[in-house]
């Protein structure tokens, strides 16, 4: 019996050949993350991706000014922005964007996390966290 092995995002598939298919997945997880406290801007630690479309998101906590929060990517060569997420409300869950990002693996990338509140100003959330799946 043949067994191969293939990594896909973090999530691992086996497969057995000759007397049937066997197939084990796990959804895929976040390959880089970073949580601070307080505050309505955010920068992570440098970080280079595995591959070479990723997803971010964050999480912003209630209790604090901010309404919402959203994510940019950006490539720390240039400290140009690359993607900006979706809005989403500081309700302590995480939220991912569904769009992918097509990123260089050997290229060092940062997430920047934004809190606003109902008129689009700066605002500050009692925790927060940002991170690549």
């Amino acid at each position: 019996m043949a067994i191969r092995w293939r990594s896909v995002t973090r999530a691992a598939a086996v497969t057995a050949a000759a007397t049937g298919v066997l197939a084990l997945s796990a959804a895929p997880a976040a390959v880089f993350s970073q949580s601070w406290g307080s505050g309505s801007y955010h920068a992570s630690k440098d970080f280079v991706p595995s591959s070479g479309t990723i997803r971010i998101g964050g999480k912003g906590c209630t209790g604090g000014a901010a309404r919402s929060f959203y994510v940019q990517l950006v490539r720390t060569r240039d400290s140009s922005k690359v993607f900006s997420s979706y809005s989403y409300g500081t309700d302590g869950r995480r939220h991912t964007d569904p769009r992918g990002i097509g990123v260089s693996t050997g290229t060092s990338y940062y997430l920047r996390w934004y809190g606003k509140d109902n008129g689009g100003n700066d605002a500050s959330a009692p925790c927060a966290s940002a991170y690549t799946a």
